[in-house]
């Protein structure tokens, strides 16, 4: 579905879906950088051994041959990473840099029967896609020794399942189809993982027992890969970007794939940025046993102290009017209370402006302070509606903290404040508040403000 900017009421709707994220080629893109505090954008690159010169971005294969960067990249839902995310796989996919293969989970996995495995043969089946669209020619060897090994792996499934996988072997892609064979025998695997249990039990199990031996293909196929793209001046290596674990159903499945699997996770030899949901960011110790980690946060509208950011806001401003005229409003003093509302977060932003459209007069045909001041109203009773007495006396704790500049210490109270977007994090952790929204709900202002 094509999005388009709003100029009137009824098309505000189309305009707002904060579930979509944009391109940084749409009209709706608005750039973020430098606003988020204590984070910069240099961080990813240096993360992943990538120099910027002039803006332009350029890895060296050869001094690098050895390092093959894992960069979690974690932060809260809302805070705009899948759309940065594009950007910078915009900004790396060049001949002096990489390769950019990125996989949404969301969109090509089961997010509610989820396994590391599940994720490898999407990899897989994604960089093979785009190896066929770019007309990437990849040694002949490593092609027949994949095929041959994922072939012989299908038999036995089928031979366990007493059934047929259903491969479509495909072909027609480079002069003899190669390509496409291990796209079909990637597709039907990762069928196999989306589809029946008994079928993704097996599937599983079967690459589970050989992952050493599944591991050691995955390298070879990615080095020849590299030798390929650069051969053909595409890039100097592949990076994936794995984005949308915070999707899945569970926080039990997130904490089985990046740390009860993490030992399958390191036996891959391949950069890669994987997005980190957010009550992960206490396994720092262990993740950063072998890998680099990064906390996304949201945009910084104010210091700790309560002084604004007049650029966030400024810049925020521009993200509104690029989706909305600014015509639909009747002042400007709207939609800053709208933005100081979303406490720096796109898409709570995006929430606030879609409910003030629902509540705002169609035969008025504008946005007034009365509809946002009942979208407010009532997503802060929403927010607030499930706070305990423990988190209560968390939100005092926080806001006597920033008071003095102090940091708040971590427990589990707070993780599952994080998680249910009612406290927000800043610069690279080190700076939290309440989600600004819970100071209209009752309970706000009956428990917590003096």
């Amino acid at each position: 579905m094509s999005y388009h900017k709003a100029v009137t009421l009824e098309e505000i709707d189309q305009a707002v879906r904060f579930n979509d994220p944009i391109s940084p080629d749409h009209e709706f893109y608005t750039n973020f950088t430098d606003l988020r505090g204590d984070f910069e954008e240099k961080l990813v690159y240096k993360n992943l051994n990538v120099k910027i010169k002039n803006g332009k971005c350029s890895f060296d294969a050869r001094l690098n041959s050895q390092n093959k960067s894992l960069l979690f990249l974690g932060g809260m839902r809302g805070t705009g990473k899948t759309t940065e995310l594009a950007r910078y796989a915009k900004k790396l996919d060049h001949p002096d840099a990489f390769l950019c293969v990125t996989c949404n989970i969301d969109e090509g996995l089961n997010i509610s029967n989820l396994e590391y495995m599940d994720i490898l043969i999407f990899k897989l089946e994604r960089l093979t896609e785009e190896l066929a669209k770019r007309k990437v020619n990849v040694d002949r060897g490593i092609i027949d020794r994949m095929e041959k090994w994922f072939t012989e792996r299908s038999k036995e499934v089928n031979k366990s399942l007493k059934g047929e996988l259903g491969l479509e072997m495909g072909g027609g892609v480079n002069e003899d189809g190669v390509l496409a064979k291990l796209i079909g025998l990637f597709a039907s695997l990762k069928a196999g993982v989306t589809g029946s249990y008994e079928r993704t039990v097996t599937v599983r199990k079967i690459l589970q027992n050989r992952f050493s031996d599944f591991a050691n293909i995955f390298n070879q196929y990615i080095e020849e890969v590299n030798a390929a793209i650069r051969s053909k001046n595409i890039g100097q290596e592949v990076l994936f970007i794995v984005d949308g674990l915070e999707k899945t159903m569970s926080a039990q499945t997130r904490f089985k794939i990046v740390i009860e699997e993490s030992g399958y996770i390191q036996k891959i030899k391949a950069y890669t940025i994987f997005t980190l949901p957010i009550e992960l960011m206490k396994e720092r110790s262990r993740l950063t046993q072998f890998s680099n980690l990064e906390i996304f946060p949201f945009v910084k509208l104010r210091e700790k102290t309560g002084e604004k950011v007049p650029q966030a806001f400024s810049t925020f401003l521009d993200f509104v009017y690029r989706r909305i005229d600014k015509s639909l409003f009747e002042n400007e003093e709207i939609v800053k209370k709208a933005i100081l509302y979303s406490g720096g977060s796109p898409r709570e932003l995006l929430r606030i402006l879609e409910l003030t459209a629902f509540y705002a007069d169609e035969d008025e045909g504008i946005i007034k302070a009365i509809a946002l001041d009942k979208a407010l109203h009532r997503l802060a009773n929403q927010t607030a509606a499930h706070i305990n007495e423990d988190m209560v006396e968390k939100l005092k704790t926080i806001i006597e903290a920033n008071k003095t500049a102090k940091t708040v210490s971590f427990d589990e109270t707070l993780e599952e404040m994080l998680e249910k977007n009612l406290v927000m994090e800043y610069n690279t952790g080190s700076y939290k508040r309440p989600n600004p929204i819970l100071e209209l709900s009752d309970l706000y202002q009956d428990r917590i403000t003096p």
